[in-house]
């Protein structure tokens, strides 16, 4: 890829964490790092777009390292949040309807958590010991409300019966609602969370780039199909959400780093859809392209 601005498709490159910068171990391998470093010689502008928090984010101990080559501003909680990683604060944040926590609180549900971006607000002893052992973050980053917590949510994670909940919050409007599947656990995040619209944000924002034209996304999960879908081009990791595969330009049949470091940008001028491969990578939806969780490591969100 040439490095004359004028000639080069992709200035940006936004890349999800959990099953794309992330293996299955949690780690960011030392060919995927080399692969980034080509990218920011080639003077591309790396971001990070994840479904976790910034307490997940923390949890996962990156590295100064690491972060460096990407730009202070990550894109959180699917979208909602701009969390600067340099400064470790909240620069913007969409959050749930102010009458959520009022009307949980009122039912009452004794068991619920509110995460406001940077703090973690639970209602009760046993849901802070709950949450913690379910998120595996400390349980000192946790406190306990002494009534119930006011402050604007990005989103509330309740320990009881979904269809109890939502009879609860009926009558309320703007949220999404989100149930676990092994029962009494669901959470209300805001309506329309998408890493699209808040990737689009801060560029237009901060970079006056007015479109995802110029920008290569990378992703796994089924909250990573829409930004691969609407970026100049949307690369696929071999392990991902079907819908995830089939809004790509390209999916890869090896690992993140080995296309970055051996094959970049190949594929990338393909149009979605077409199924034409090579020996690395092949374009479109693979014949039998494995499910895989949602692109976050945090369960509901």
């Amino acid at each position: 890829m040439s490095t004359d601005p004028r000639q080069r498709r992709f200035d940006y490159a936004v890349l999800d964490l959990d099953g794309t910068l992330l293996d299955e171990t949690g780690t960011i391998t030392d060919a995927t790092v080399s692969g980034l470093r080509k990218l920011r010689s080639e003077g591309i502008v790396l971001f990070i777009a994840s479904g976790r928090s910034p307490y997940l984010v923390k949890l996962l101990d990156l590295g100064p390292q690491v972060l460096a080559l990407f730009e202070p501003h990550m894109v959180l909680r699917d979208g909602d949040i701009i969390w600067n990683w340099h400064t470790d604060t909240v620069e913007s944040m969409r959050t749930v309807p102010d009458a959520v926590v009022p009307a949980l609180a009122a039912h009452p549900f004794p068991d619920f958590v509110v995460d406001t971006g940077q703090r973690l607000l639970a209602s009760s002893r046993r849901a802070a010991t709950g949450h913690a052992f379910f998120y595996g973050c400390p349980r000192s980053w946790l406190t306990v409300a002494d009534g119930p917590p006011a402050t604007p949510a990005a989103k509330v994670t309740i320990y009881a019966d979904a269809a109890a909940v939502l009879a609860a919050l009926h009558g309320i409007d703007g949220y999404s609602f989100e149930a676990a599947p092994e029962g009494r656990r669901c959470s209300v995040v805001p309506a329309g969370s998408c890493k699209t619209a808040g990737l689009g944000k801060l560029l237009a924002h901060r970079y006056h780039e007015p479109t995802l034209a110029r920008v290569i996304a990378f992703g796994d999960g089924g909250n990573d199909a829409c930004l691969l879908s609407r970026a100049g081009a949307g690369v696929a990791m071999a392990v991902s959400d079907p819908d995830t595969a089939r809004n790509a330009t390209l999916q890869l049949t090896g690992s993140l780093g080995a296309y970055l470091n051996e094959d970049f940008p190949a594929g990338l001028d393909r149009t979605r859809g077409d199924t034409s491969g090579g020996a690395r990578h092949q374009h479109g939806r693979p014949a039998a392209a494995a499910a895989a969780p949602d692109g976050s490591a945090e369960p509901a969100g």
